[in-house]
């Protein structure tokens, strides 16, 4: 009896040194080490740097990603925050300070992040990276960030958006005024478009990891097959022309699709590994959902869009977007894709088609994710007859504002917007200069492109001194023209001097 009794306390004490020496091997401590033991998805991996509890990068062998823990004791696993092992980078170190984290590659490479809400968000507040910076304009708590100055040796640029920590893409935030302005005329010209799959149910938030869509309870067994496209045979498949969901595993809706020959399609997300997701489309009858019946693929909110675009330089396209960004096409430079949309503020979401890992014409169809920064919306010829009618001075008369409420167009094709007081030489008049002054010009507008519910004959493009851009629809009336976007529209009539007390000498 008392050999069996320190039997048993030895194979205690064996369990507890394992178990402390396993949780040893991370590294880690606090509750992020207690968060670790509670699962075993991430047992081969260790410490890369320092911990910032609750923060920590983790490293396996063929991947990295930053490690947090929340006040609720949720673990969230980011991938794309951080350098991954083939970009062959220095360890990060890591910060708290005040509860904003600091995030540093070596000395000129910083990423600061605010806490935002109590449930774990944090937004970027800042990133340097080399002579480029990126400052946030904070507010208050409840707004946190609506927009970014990227200052570049002597250039100012505006970007905008509010960076999540749970949707930070490390590689593809602009690292440069270049890429903010190139990001700024994409996301303008598919304004109409954005989030083109859908958004998180209840908030109106972009899809991110820790948000990956609505979870299916699919009662079948087995797998389904999933295509890039709502298309069968007739799309590419990942895989090696294999890829399958399980049917027993995790399964998340993002958005339905039904395509001409009136099949039933659900774009989903699933694992296909812990450090790789796939999203794609299965049929909705294999995963227990209704058959589509309102289905209205003409019109912005329901169906995509149609804008072409091009690949200014060499890239790539993935079917996973959030995690591992996987290439699965490599994109040369002067690649044309049909954009049906911008996915988030990194990615936009291309239709194309492919053969022996080739874009061509009559390939299968692969519908994929290349980064917005490496593309462009392909140039159109400008409406010198349309714009001669737009030259002078104009003021909102009613709907909504869908650009400043005040616009003078030039000749010159430039213009002013906005009610300054331009005789002002002051720090202020400079910046609202740049802000409410630019360039812009009429193109025609193809209804097939699927951005506003008009159908409008042309679309007006405006580009800010400061990097923001602006493309409506624009219809020219008897009484002056209208703007419209995807569901909305605003009227302008002529405006006096008085009106917008706008000089032509507007520097």
């Amino acid at each position: 009896m008392r050999k069996r009794f320190f039997l048993i306390l030895l194979l205690t004490c064996l369990v507890l040194v394992f178990t402390s020496a396993s949780a040893n091997s991370w590294n880690l401590k606090g509750k992020l080490l207690q968060a670790m033991i509670k699962t075993h998805d991430w047992d081969d991996y260790y410490l890369l740097g320092n911990q910032a509890d609750p923060f920590a990068v983790m490293q396996s062998r063929y991947h990295h990603a930053l490690f947090f823990v929340d006040d609720l004791e949720r673990l969230h696993v980011y991938t794309a925050a951080v350098y991954q092992p083939d970009d062959k980078r220095e360890a990060p170190s890591l910060m708290l300070l005040d509860q904003d984290l600091y995030m540093s590659y070596g000395k000129n490479e910083q990423y600061v992040f605010r806490s935002w809400t109590e449930d774990g968000e944090y937004l970027l507040y800042s990133a340097t990276i080399g002579d480029f910076q990126l400052l946030s304009n904070w507010g208050n708590e409840e707004d946190g960030v609506t927009y970014y100055w990227a200052n570049e040796k002597d250039s100012t640029a505006i970007w905008w958006g509010n960076v999540r920590l749970s949707g930070f893409n490390i590689k593809l935030l602009p690292h440069s005024i270049e890429e903010v302005r190139n990001m700024n005329l994409m996301q303008a010209q598919l304004d109409s478009s954005l989030q083109c799959l859908g958004f998180v149910t209840g908030t109106g938030d972009v899809f991110s990891v820790d948000q990956p869509g609505e979870l299916l309870k699919v009662s079948k067994k087995g797998t389904t097959a999933v295509y890039s496209a709502p298309y069968g045979k007739s799309a590419w498949r990942a895989g090696k022309g294999k890829a399958a969901a399980g049917l027993n595993g995790d399964i998340w809706l993002l958005s339905q699709y039904r395509n001409e020959e009136g099949q039933s399609y659900a774009c989903i997300r699933y694992n296909v590994s812990g450090r790789t997701q796939r999203i794609g489309y299965a049929l909705c009858k294999d995963l227990g959902l209704p058959e589509i019946t309102d289905w209205h693929p003409d019109e912005p909110l329901t169906g995509f869009a149609h804008v072409d675009v091009e690949a200014i330089t060499d890239t790539w396209l993935t079917d996973d977007p959030d995690v591992s960004q996987y290439q699965q096409f490599k994109v040369p430079k002067g690649t044309q894709f049909s954009c049906m949309g911008l996915y988030n503020d990194y990615y936009a979401y291309v239709a194309a088609e492919v053969k022996n890992d080739k874009f061509v014409d009559g390939g299968a169809i692969v519908w994929g994710f290349v980064p917005i920064r490496d593309l462009k919306p392909m140039e159109q010829e400008k409406q010198p007859e349309a714009m001669s009618k737009l030259v002078g001075k104009w003021k909102l008369e009613a709907g909504g504002s869908l650009a400043d409420d005040y616009l003078v167009f030039n000749s010159d094709g430039t213009f002013t917007a906005g009610m300054w007081d331009w005789e002002q030489d002051t720090p202020e008049r400079v910046e609202n200069a740049a802000r409410s002054s630019g360039a812009w010009y009429v193109t025609k507008y193809n209804p097939f492109m699927n951005l506003y519910w008009n159908k409008p004959p042309y679309q007006l493009t405006l580009i800010y001194n400061n990097g923001r851009v602006i493309i409506r629809g624009l219809e020219i009336t008897d009484e002056g023209f209208s703007l419209t976007n995807d569901e909305g529209g605003g009227g302008y009539i002529t405006a006096t001097d008085e009106d917008v007390m706008l000089t032509e000498d507007h520097g």
